[in-house]
């Protein structure tokens, strides 16, 4: 259910009509002001919320990655090496590869 922003302003100058009436007791402005706060807040979350549904449905023309992006991506059309060469490049039987964390 979507609030107007038309009704919210209302609120809004009904609570600063109130808070005006009230201004020598603090608690009571203090809680009017509030009010005018939280509702302001309501307008600017409804103005983000819609402009980031307006960005959502551009970005839904994104294409999605097929099958053969996805496994260049995780790097599956590497050449396979075998642990033979890895221990041949190292120098030693004890190592497990080249590269320098491993020991």
């Amino acid at each position: 259910m979507a609030i107007s922003n038309q009704s919210i302003l209302k609120k809004m100058s009904s609570e600063i009509q109130e808070a005006m009436l009230n201004h020598e007791d603090d608690h009571k402005l203090r809680e009017h002001v509030r009010a005018v706060r939280l509702l302001a807040d309501l307008v600017l979350d409804q103005e983000t919320s819609s402009s980031l549904s307006g960005r959502s449905q551009q970005q839904g023309s994104v294409q999605e990655p097929t099958a053969e992006e996805i496994r260049r991506m995780m790097g599956s059309d590497a050449p396979v090496r075998k642990a033979s060469e890895d221990n041949k490049e190292a120098g030693h039987d004890e190592a497990n590869g080249s590269s320098i964390f491993d020991f």
